[in-house]
This record gives C-alpha cells, structure tokens and sequence, in this order.
C-alpha cells in the first residue's frame, strides 16, 4: 500500500510491473521497462516518471528504500548485484534512453 510518499502513478509502475510473476512479462527489468514505454511512448509522463524515480532514491537511504519498496510498494524483484538505489537509477535512465530512441523526446540519461 502506498503510504502517500511517492504519486500513484510511480506506485502503479513499480507495483504493476515489478511484482511476483514479472518474469511472466519479460525475462528482465529492462524488458519490463521497454514494455512500459512501448505500450504508452508519450514523453511527458515518461519523463515525470524518471524524475519521481530519482526523487525516490534520493529521499531514503538504501535500507529505508528496500523497506519501502518490498513492503510498501509490494516490488518482488531482487536487483542485486545492485542496490535499490542503483537499480532505480538505471530504470530511469532507460525511461530516459528510450524516449530519446523512440524520437519522442530529448532526455538524455542523467549522469
């Protein structure tokens, strides 16, 4: 259940894609991301997306952001060897890549 800390458009994400049977979807996060983006190309949600992902991982730190992910969001994917932090930063990026590759926008990955 979404505490009200992060939007229901950031909790569906990651809830909706990242739950028990996400390997059903794709064979990795990337898969589900590209599903994501390639389901809805529309650049301005995207974007907000990945700046609610970077605002996540910057508002706790990675035992807080594990805890709330596992337990509150209801995310059942392991990322490691990455951290949840990391792993969320490489989501945005990719959120990022593929608007630029699609033509839909220009938002190059932060670095």
């Amino acid at each position: 259940m979404n505490d009200g800390s992060i939007s229901r458009e950031l909790y569906q994400f990651l809830a909706t894609n990242f739950h028990q049977d996400w390997d059903l979807e794709a064979d990795d996060w990337q898969g589900i991301v590209d599903k994501y983006v390639d389901e809805d190309p529309t650049p301005a949600p995207l974007l907000l997306l990945a700046e609610q992902i970077d605002e996540l991982r910057g508002s706790r730190r990675e035992p807080q952001l594990k805890e709330f992910l596992v337990r509150e969001v209801g995310v059942d994917y392991g990322p490691a060897p990455l951290t949840y932090g990391q792993w969320l930063k490489k989501i945005a990026d990719r959120l990022r890549l593929r608007i630029a590759e699609t033509g839909s926008g220009t938002a190059p990955p932060q670095v």
